[in-house]
């Protein structure tokens, strides 16, 4: 975006005011009496829903072109911040009104919502993805002798990984996927069974219990009506049952309707045969016909372009009741043999008419349930299986369950959903679960921790979702990404302007960044304590155990390096351990940011760095044990070829 700034007053106005109203300097201490001090204004503010609003007005009447008007406008709308949208560019458009009195050098601690990137598994987990038929097959290695599901000898941990390379070869690193398989604790055993080629009951299929019902098409099923719009196969349930039905009644049209299996692979078939429940309602024609092909190629536009064979003669429907309904039960059996090897659909045809003209009215419901291609032959089975969940991570090698390093990812399980009297978790059930289910399953967590749970968020679809909780004040709570950051802005002779000075007391982790430079320096490594650990260094005096500080006791030193300090007094060693301090506190910086940059926004960058000394006798330097601030600018932009360069400025300054 373009820099614009707006200088409190121009210049000619300035003169103006100076010289028709000589009470103007009462407003603007010390502009015409150099002796009196600035009135240098510290504010402290806390931005509300509003003042986004106001922001990205005029962010907006300043931008110039199309990209900085859609980052000024997206303000107002998510009422954050963020990295592409950063407050350091856009608040001092609210500060340059809010607060335009006060000299230059005048500061303001603004706090504001910053959106944090959402982790890219977010996305990854919102998608299940199913271990199918075929990847079945592939892991048990025959089209016929497998079951579907994982056992022991055929163990998820062991087969999972390679199936995912293969339906994922492009993955990079750090991809995650959410996987739903089937497992028996049972190995299969081998014996003759029932084996399907094809089986629905409808019983997984969305199902609305009143109207508007719910259009058959999960599963591989589709449906078309090549007459007509409302000649619809609906998903209907009767006592805990659900099936497929339809009917012309009250379409006021003409209706031929079918409903079409998937394709429906017959390779390795012997003798393979066709059944299926119907029921009608009443009955007042024949309007059902059941037709196979070979030829058509799944496109249901396509249906007229396809050959098909009428099989209606092999089943027998029933031609009552003309008023109410009768009972589901087998249609017949109709032998598909002369299709082995070849691959086929399944159409059935609904034919109806309730035209005004029509008379009588052709608009007999039919209802179907159990269709199955089958034949019983010698393959594999197991006594049941049941659904289980895991996560996995792409590590750019292979595929993995995520360690505790990357955080903790809980995929619910069937039991879960029990527990909880779901089938499925909605983004309207994952505020009201979520968080209890974490409270029993974690009764003994730590403020701080984080779970990420993983579940599915449809009961028929491949939806998932991953809501991420973070233990805060003894409640688990959704992490919606974003944080409230307070940032210094300084009032300059251009305005309002972002100040980038950097401050922070140093913690465990910054003294152990020290310690690790020296051990693995060729030239200092022999000044580390703790081979192992090596956390406690005596040249620069850095520690980064039990205590976490600087000691630049003459004894300490002396007692590792006495060719440099032997001789020398308290005051003495207190002169080349201050310079050591700072050269450690630089060392730190360059290795704690990398990518510092000189100035942001024409700012010059300082880091004021608070670090404890551990002095047992007073010096002029260092007159007693304590914490002492140092203040460094950043010189030279770090790149990732190139440390930044940092420059002793003031220090050390007692606290």
């Amino acid at each position: 975006m373009k820099k614009i700034f707006f200088p409190l007053i121009s210049g000619f106005a300035f003169a103006v005011l100076l010289g028709g109203c000589k009470d103007f300097n009462d407003q603007f201490t010390g502009l015409d009496d150099k002796a009196k001090p600035k009135n240098l204004v510290k504010y402290t503010y806390q931005l509300v829903d509003a003042d986004y609003s106001t922001i990205s007005k005029a962010a907006l009447a300043a931008a110039t072109n199309a990209a900085d008007s859609a980052l000024a406008k997206s303000i107002a709308t998510n009422k954050y911040f963020s990295t592409s949208v950063p407050g350091t560019i856009y608040v001092p458009f609210l500060l340059k009104t809010k607060y335009p009195y006060g000299d230059v050098g005048s500061s303001a601690n603004i706090t504001s919502v910053y959106g944090q990137d959402r982790p890219s598994f977010m996305t990854d987990l919102t998608t299940l993805n199913i271990i199918s038929d075929a990847d079945y097959k592939s892991v048990w290695g025959d089209p016929i002798l497998y079951v579907s599901a994982f056992t022991p000898a055929k163990s998820p941990a062991a087969k999972i990984p390679g199936l995912l390379a293969s339906k994922f070869p492009s993955a990079t690193s750090g991809t995650y996927k959410f996987v739903e398989y089937n497992y028996s604790s049972t190995e299969a055993a081998s014996g003759v069974v029932d084996y399907k080629y094809f089986y629905d009951d409808f019983e997984t299929h969305t199902c609305a219990t009143a109207s508007p019902y719910t259009p058959i098409g999960e599963n591989g099923w589709q449906q078309k009506d090549t007459s007509g719009t409302k000649g619809i196969w609906y998903c209907r349930t009767f006592s805990s049952n659900k099936y497929a039905q339809v009917t012309s009644n009250a379409t006021t049209e003409l209706n031929n309707s079918f409903l079409l299996t998937k394709q429906i692979d017959l390779t390795y078939a012997i003798a393979p045969q066709f059944t299926f429940n119907v029921n009608v309602g009443y009955w007042n024609a024949d309007c059902l016909t059941v037709l196979v092909s070979e030829n058509f190629d799944g496109n249901k536009d396509h249906i007229k372009n396809a050959t098909w064979v009428d099989l209606t003669s092999n089943f027998t429907f029933p031609q009552i009741p003309t008023s109410g309904y009768g009972v589901l039960a087998s249609a017949g059996i109709s032998d598909l043999s002369s299709y082995v090897g070849k691959k086929i659909y399944i159409a059935f045809k609904y034919s109806g008419d309730s035209r005004t003209a029509t008379t009588p009215k052709i608009t007999t419901t039919y209802q179907i349930d159990n269709v199955k291609v089958s034949e019983m032959r010698n393959a594999l089975s197991v006594p049941s299986s049941e659904k289980q969940y895991v996560v996995y991570k792409y590590n750019g090698t292979t595929w993995i369950t995520p360690l505790a390093a990357d955080g903790v990812f809980i995929a619910l399980q069937p039991a879960d959903y029990t527990a909880m009297g779901l089938s499925y978790i909605s983004s309207t059930n994952a505020p009201l679960y979520l968080p209890q289910y974490l409270k029993q399953k974690f009764p003994y967590a730590l403020e701080g921790d984080v779970k990420t749970l993983v579940y599915k968020s449809s009961s028929t679809i491949t939806y998932s979702g991953a809501t991420q909780y973070t233990m805060t004040n003894g409640v688990w709570t959704s992490n919606t990404f974003k944080i409230n950051k307070t940032e210094q802005f300084i009032f300059t002779v251009d305005g309002w302007v972002f100040d980038p000075t950097v401050k922070f007391t140093m913690a465990q982790a910054d003294y152990k960044i020290i310690t690790d430079y020296v051990w693995a320096s060729a030239t200092l490594g022999t000044y580390i304590n703790d081979q192992t650990h090596h956390d406690v260094e005596y040249y620069f005096g850095a520690s980064a155990y039990s205590y976490y500080e600087f000691d630049i006791r003459l004894a300490t030193h002396l007692a590792h390096e006495s060719a440099t300090f032997t001789g020398l007094t308290d005051e003495q060693s207190s002169v080349i351990m201050s310079q050591r301090v700072k050269d450690a506190i630089v060392i730190m910086l360059q290795k704690k940011y990398p990518l510092a940059v000189a100035q942001v926004s024409g700012i010059n960058v300082h880091y004021i760095v608070t670090t404890y000394i551990y002095n047992s006798v007073a010096t002029t330097i260092f007159p007693k044990t304590a914490n002492y601030t140092y203040d460094f600018q950043c010189t030279a932009n770090g790149t990732a070829d190139t440390a930044p360069t940092f420059t002793f400025v003031s220090g050390p300054t007692l606290n």
